[in-house]
């Protein structure tokens, strides 16, 4: 995973995307100027996945987000 970097650091505006679930989730890692997923489930793969490709029909986690994690739930 070289090249990735994990939630951004309070104070720093986040990466905006089409969603907005992903954005907040703990599973969210950023590469460069793009948010992945890193959940469990998109690891399965062998690395994080484009939020577009884990939120498709078929994806790791899917069009309901199966797999989100908010740091409030916890």
């Amino acid at each position: 995973m070289t090249g990735l970097t994990h939630r951004h650091p309070h104070g720093q505006r986040p990466l905006v995307t089409p969603f907005r679930a992903c954005e907040l989730c703990t599973h969210s890692t950023s590469c460069g100027e793009r948010l992945l997923c890193d959940s469990p489930a998109a690891r399965q793969g062998g690395r994080p996945e484009s939020l577009d490709v884990a939120r498709s029909s078929t994806g790791s986690c899917g069009p309901n987000a199966r797999h989100l994690d908010m740091p409030g739930w916890h």
